[in-house]
């Protein structure tokens, strides 16, 4: 497999672009250790941002990575459980997930289980397992789709790559954001800390700026105005995007140990409300999780999970 990197792609990682563009081939990392994974004909990280132009190659797409879960192996009862009680949805096609906060999407330095890992374990007779097609960080809750067939996942993952899913969040954000609706639109760059990687606002005519904007509209406010409950509407994906956006706007998210105060919320107070996703038939699918408890702007949040 031979991709280029779209304009719109500038910035996603690498890992990321992989499991949309070849949702049925190993992941970024197992590829990479084999030695079958370059950009421009050199190693990289799965991390790392790509750039427009550049090409994304497989050298054998057909290939397992060695720790491919073996057919039949499923999960164990505990993780059963887990699905059952976090399914909102599912048919033939697609599996919707309430994630509580907390819950990793992927493998990482700093988790101990994830949701990829467990769906891998759920391969079928004809090779096929539930793909996720976009991801949440571990502390946010809510909406996350899995396509049950590669073709699928696929062509889900272009669009939300390419923003052709409308997305709808609820986060629950010190003070009251006036005027009580608009648009930040300012552009975002990682940079590196002694606790890790964060994104921060960007200058106009900075090289490393990527895109960004989100929609906001107050939903309730507390009458003291310490809080609020606003819906967010992200028009590009960036890492971080929604928790920098509030911080830059004097409003950071409660519970947000990055960026915000980490003492004002027991969990970060974000949750993927609405998906409205393209069905291919020239139609839309539309899908909301639950408000989770806490999520009010009438009283302190005193919620674990969500």
């Amino acid at each position: 497999m031979e991709r280029v990197v779209h304009p719109s792609e500038k910035g996603m990682r690498l890992d990321r672009f992989l499991r949309i563009h070849a949702p049925g081939a190993p992941s970024a990392v197992a590829l990479l250790r084999l030695g079958r994974l370059t950009v421009d004909g050199r190693r990289a990280r799965a991390a790392d941002p790509l750039g427009a132009g550049q090409v994304v190659r497989i050298a054998d797409p057909a290939a397992r990575a060695s720790n491919e879960p073996a057919r039949g192996a499923g999960p164990d009862a505990a993780e059963r459980d887990l699905l059952a009680r976090i399914t909102l949805f599912e048919d033939d096609e697609l599996v919707v997930f309430d994630k509580p906060s907390g819950l990793a999407v992927h493998p990482g330095t700093r988790t101990t289980g994830d949701l990829d890992t467990i769906l891998a374990k759920l391969v079928d007779a004809a090779g096929e397992r539930p793909r996720l097609v976009h991801r949440l960080d571990k502390d946010t809750s809510g909406l996350l789709v899995a396509a049950k067939h590669e073709r699928l996942a696929e062509r889900l993952g272009r669009a939300f790559a390419s923003r052709a899913v409308d997305k709808v969040y609820l986060a629950v954000v010190e003070g009251v954001p006036r005027p009580a609706s608009g648009r930040i639109a300012t552009p975002l760059k990682k940079v590196a800390t002694a606790k890790g990687g964060r994104m921060v606002a960007a200058g106009a005519d900075d090289p490393d700026g990527l895109a960004a904007a989100t929609g906001w509209a107050v939903v309730e406010a507390a009458a003291d105005g310490e809080r609020s409950l606003v819906e967010l509407r992200p028009e590009s994906g960036r890492q971080h995007q929604l928790r920098v956006h509030c911080a830059l706007l004097g409003h950071p998210i409660l519970g947000d140990r990055l960026y915000g105060a980490a003492a004002s919320a027991p969990r970060l107070m974000l949750h993927a409300h609405r998906l409205v996703l393209p069905d291919g038939r020239g139609g839309t699918r539309t899908f909301v999780a639950p408000t989770p408890a806490g999520f009010t702007a009438i009283a302190e949040p005193d919620v674990a999970s969500g």
